[in-house]
Order: C-alpha cells, then structure tokens, then sequence
C-alpha cells in the first residue's frame, strides 16, 4: 500500500500542466483534421472550421488558466503553434497519391 501523502502531493493524480496538455491536443486535432480534410488538390472547409474550433478553445483555455502561463509555458506555446504553421506546409506538400 502506498502512504497517503502520495496521495496528498498528487491531486487527481495529475501533474501534467495545462499547458503541456493543450499543445497535445493541438498538435492531435491538427493533424487529424489536415489527414482527414486537406487534400492535394483542395482544402476542404471543414479543415477551416475546426482550425477556428481549436482557436477558440485555445484562447478560452489560456484566458482560463492564465495564472499557469509564465514565460516559459508561452514560449513554449507560441513555438508550437510555428511547428504546426511548419507541419501544415510540410503534410500538404509531401508525395501524395492524388
């Protein structure tokens, strides 16, 4: 059995930072939605509205827990956002069967 102050330190048993989790579901609904809504030939716009879905929730989930963003979690973020602007690029770009 574990002692209880295990418990204690470890509320919810999550550590992970909000922030940590928000990247990761940016980065898994991005790329799920170019998979599944970017063609080689046309950006469907369903791609668009799931891009402005994430930005909302983004900007309601940094707005919510903003006491947790310090510089590095927002350099962190904002580097992100240029791997996904880069990742974009680089799945509409690369050898498809069209």
């Amino acid at each position: 059995m574990l002692p209880d102050e295990v418990y204690k330190r470890r509320p919810n048993h999550n550590n992970t930072p909000e922030s940590i989790t928000l990247i990761i579901a940016n980065f898994i609904v991005f790329s799920l939605a170019i998979q599944l809504f970017a063609t080689c030939n046309k950006i469907n716009n369903f791609f668009w509205v799931t891009v402005g879905v994430l930005i909302i929730y983004n900007f309601f989930n940094v707005r919510k827990y903003r006491e947790d963003y310090k510089k590095p979690q927002i350099i962190a973020y904002v580097l992100s956002i240029v791997i996904l602007i880069g990742f974009f690029f680089l799945m509409r770009g690369r050898s498809q069967n069209c």
